[in-house]
C-alpha cells in the first residue's frame, strides 16, 4: 500500500516537472486574454486578422494554447462598436486591441484604463488617443496609417490614372472623427490638381446607392473612397456599383483593388496588424502603453487593377504601372 502510494507521488512529480503535460507548466498560470474589436466581420477582414495572428505567433503567442482572443465584430454597423466595446471592457481582459479609429473612439468612450493597441489610426492624436506619437501618455498605443498625408498623392494618382479628369466624387461618413478636418484638405489638394471635389455622404450601407445616383447626375469622372471602415466592410457593394456605373474608383487599401477595385493607394495594411501584434506581446510582457511609440507605416502599397481598367475603357500611362508594388491582370 505504502509502495503504490510513493508511486503516485513519483507520476504526480513527473506530470508536474512535464511541460507538454497539461496539469504541468500552464497549471494555475493565467492564459492572457485579448479582445479584438473591429467594425467589420470576420470575412471583409480576415487578411487583417490572418497578420495579426501570425504577428502574434512570431512572438510565441498562439489563440488557445497560451493566449485567448475575444473577437467582437460590429458588421459594419458602426453604431454597435459602443456596446461592443463595452461588452469587452466588463471582460476581463490583459489588453484591448481596437483595429481602427472608430473602434479607438468607442473604446475611449467607455473610460476604460484597460491598455488599448490600435493598427490603422490615421490621426490618434486628433482623436485625443494619444498625447503624442513618442509619448502616447495613457493606455493607448499601435499604429497610425498616415491615412490624412496620403489623400492628396490618391487624387493626383487618379487624375493620372483619367485623362481629362475634372470633377471627382468623394465618398464620405460625415459621421467619421475626421471627416471636417480631411474634407477641408481634400478640397484644397484637388483645387491645386485643377479638379472639383464633389462630396457625397454616406453613412450607411443602405445610401450607397443614391451616392452613386448623384456622381452620375453630377457627371463625375471617378470618384475616391473616404478611409473609413464603414465603406471597407461594404467594398462588394461600392464595387458593384461602380461597375454599374462605370466610374473609375480610387481606394485607400488593396483589399478593393483585389476585389476589382482599379486602383488603391495606402500603408499596407496587413503590416501594420502584424506590426500592433509587437506591441500587444510587449505590454503581455510588462511594458506600459504610456512608453511605448505610436509608429508609422514602413510599406505602402500601390496597386493597378489592369482586368478592370480594360472593361471601363482605360489605357494605364506606362508610367504608372512601373510604380505600381503590384497590378492584377
Amino acid at each position: 500500500m505504502r509502495k503504490n502510494f510513493i508511486a503516485a507521488l513519483v507520476v504526480m512529480a513527473f506530470a508536474i516537472l512535464d511541460p507538454a503535460h497539461p496539469a504541468g507548466a500552464q497549471q494555475g498560470a493565467k492564459m492572457p486574454r485579448v479582445g479584438y474589436l473591429a467594425p467589420g466581420s470576420a470575412k471583409t477582414d480576415a487578411s487583417r486578422v490572418q497578420a495579426f495572428l501570425e504577428g502574434l505567433r512570431e512572438h510565441g503567442w498562439v489563440d488557445g494554447q497560451n493566449i485567448t482572443i475575444e473577437y467582437r465584430w460590429a458588421l459594419g454597423k458602426l453604431d454597435r462598436l459602443p456596446e461592443l466595446a463595452a461588452e469587452l471592457v466588463r471582460v476581463q481582459l490583459d489588453v484591448i486591441f481596437a483595429t481602427t479609429t472608430p473602434a479607438v473612439v468607442a473604446v475611449k468612450r467607455t473610460g476604460t484604463k484597460i491598455p488599448v493597441v490600435f493598427a490603422a489610426v490615421s490621426e490618434p492624436i486628433e482623436i485625443g488617443a494619444v498625447a503624442s506619437l513618442a509619448r502616447p501618455g495613457g493606455n493607448f498605443t499601435g499604429l497610425t496609417t498616415i491615412n490624412r498625408e496620403l489623400m492628396p498623392k490618391r487624387l493626383e494618382l487618379l487624375k493620372e490614372t483619367t485623362t481629362k479628369l475634372t470633377r471627382v466624387g468623394y465618398l464620405a461618413n460625415p459621421t467619421y472623427a475626421l471627416h471636417q478636418l480631411q474634407l477641408k484638405e481634400m478640397q484644397a489638394a484637388a483645387r491645386s490638381l485643377g479638379m472639383e471635389l464633389h462630396p457625397f455622404e454616406v453613412r450607411a450601407g443602405s445610401e450607397l446607392e443614391r451616392a452613386f445616383v448623384g456622381m452620375a447626375a453630377a457627371y463625375v469622372g471617378a470618384f475616391i473612397v473616404q478611409q473609413d471602415p464603414l465603406f471597407m466592410s461594404h467594398r462588394r457593394k461600392i464595387l458593384d456599383l461602380a461597375v454599374q456605373s462605370r466610374l473609375p474608383g480610387m481606394y485607400t487599401a488593396s483589399a478593393y483593388t483585389d476585389d476589382g477595385g482599379l486602383i488603391s493607394y495606402g500603408a499596407h495594411a496587413e503590416d501594420l496588424f502584424r506590426r500592433a501584434a509587437t506591441h500587444v506581446d510587449k505590454i503581455l510582457k510588462g511594458a506600459k502603453p504610456a512608453d511605448l511609440s505610436v509608429e508609422r507605416p514602413t510599406k505602402f502599397e500601390l496597386v493597378i487593377n489592369l482586368k478592370t481598367a480594360k472593361s471601363l475603357g482605360l489605357s494605364i500611362p506606362p508610367s504608372l504601372l512601373l510604380q505600381a508594388d503590384r497590378v492584377i491582370e
